[in-house]
């Protein structure tokens, strides 16, 4: 249902010629028996960090792009929703608090000036690593066809989670593991171009991450290494829309080297 107010008119007709805001407003307080890697199995897939917030009047597109991707590449893609920032402040009939401890510290780090904007694998880092909705999935094709350099495999049962990964080739610097949960099928309000959604849909959705921001320093070799980590829900988040996102990235130059999703089941 959608419902349009003079207030809404007003904030819109301030906010929606450009989703600007100022740096401040983030802060708040196998081998085979033959020797060599079997990569056979292993396939490359991409995350997406897309900034977001229900007061952004131009974000649904995106999160509209996100799903398109996500269906043409099907099994490949992992979004998370990240949602920072004055458009994710709650106020008025935005009442959720959406943001992260994780969410605001990745926008102060990488510095959205408007939204939406995203991240594809953080490639491009620090110049041009984010980047315009209307070009996610050109990078995606990119990277998809490339080899994978890390197998992830992923697990959680009895509120642990536990990540398996590999090297599939040399890689130069340091390597981090990120843990986090997200979740989907989120009803609240958004700001759609000049309506309000009173029951929009929020999917993606970054609710915590598991292991800190930045991750945990890991070490991998051509066979799996095993990592756990112990995570609760809040009890405001329905189990049965939560995902398990784990990523390993380089931390020499934030880029993603590969991704695994699951999902939680009751």
């Amino acid at each position: 249902m959608k419902i349009t107010t003079t207030y809404l008119i007003v904030f819109i007709a301030f906010f929606s010629s450009c989703d600007k805001i100022e740096r401040t407003d983030f802060l708040q307080e196998d081998n085979n028996g033959g020797g060599g890697v079997d990569t056979t199995t292993i396939i490359q897939k991409v995350l997406i960090e897309d900034f977001t917030g229900y007061k952004c009047t131009n974000c649904p597109l995106a999160s509209s792009e996100l799903h398109t991707i996500e269906n043409l590449f099907e099994g490949k893609i992992i979004g998370i929703g990240v949602h920072s920032g004055f458009f994710a402040a709650p106020s008025g009939v935005f009442t959720t608090d959406f943001r992260t401890t994780a969410g605001d510290e990745l926008a102060t780090f990488f510095g959205p000036e408007s939204f939406p904007i995203g991240m594809v694998n953080r490639k491009g880092y620090p110049e041009n690593v984010l980047v315009d909705y209307t070009e996610w999935a050109s990078m995606v094709t990119d990277i998809l066809n490339q080899t994978p350099s890390v197998g992830i495999l992923l697990s959680a049962s009895n509120n642990q989670i536990t990540v398996q990964a590999k090297s599939l080739s040399a890689i130069n610097g340091n390597l981090k593991l990120v843990v986090c949960i997200t979740e989907d099928k989120i009803i609240d309000y958004q700001i759609d171009g000049v309506d309000l959604v009173e029951d929009y849909e929020h999917n993606h959705v970054l609710r915590t991450n598991v292991n800190g921001t930045w991750g945990t320093n890991i070490t991998l070799t051509s066979e799996y290494s095993s990592f756990e980590f112990d995570y609760n829900l809040d009890n405001t988040w329905a189990r049965s829309n939560c995902n398990v996102v784990a990523y390993v990235y380089n931390d020499s130059n934030k880029e993603v080297l590969q991704a695994e999703k699951i999902h939680l089941t009751d």
